[in-house]
């Protein structure tokens, strides 16, 4: 009986730990096509903030990727909406060095990712 119940508890992890993976992978690229519609204007410990034109009205906002602290989750901030990007995260940290955005985040199952962006030169 004890080996039903370990066998069903590892099944049930295996997929946690699949659908933590697709999350993440699908993350990275909203990432990438949030980078490509702003422009970068500044980092933070916990945030990354851009700014963009809205399509339809000509006009520039500031929209930001960062960490909800009690929904424990990643979200894009953009113009007063939330939309949330990744789940069950406890810690999101980036760090500027040079023209590289590195980015960590730490799952509350204690999975820690990372990834990297690179600034893309604005040509003057």
């Amino acid at each position: 009986m004890l080996s039903g119940v370990f066998t069903q508890s590892q099944e049930i992890n295996r997929r946690i730990q699949g659908r933590q993976e697709l999350e993440w992978h699908v993350f990275l690229v909203q990432l990438e096509n949030q980078f490509t519609l702003g422009t970068f204007k500044s980092v933070g410990k916990s945030e990354l903030i851009f700014n963009r034109t809205k399509l339809h009205e000509g006009k520039q906002v500031t929209f930001a990727i960062k960490r909800s602290q009690d929904k424990q989750a990643v979200y894009l901030s953009d113009n007063g909406g939330v939309e949330p990007l990744l789940t069950q995260v406890t810690n999101l940290i980036f760090e500027r060095q040079g023209e590289t955005i590195l980015f960590t985040i730490t799952f509350t199952n204690g999975e820690i990712k990372s990834g990297q962006w690179t600034i893309p030169q604005v040509s003057r």
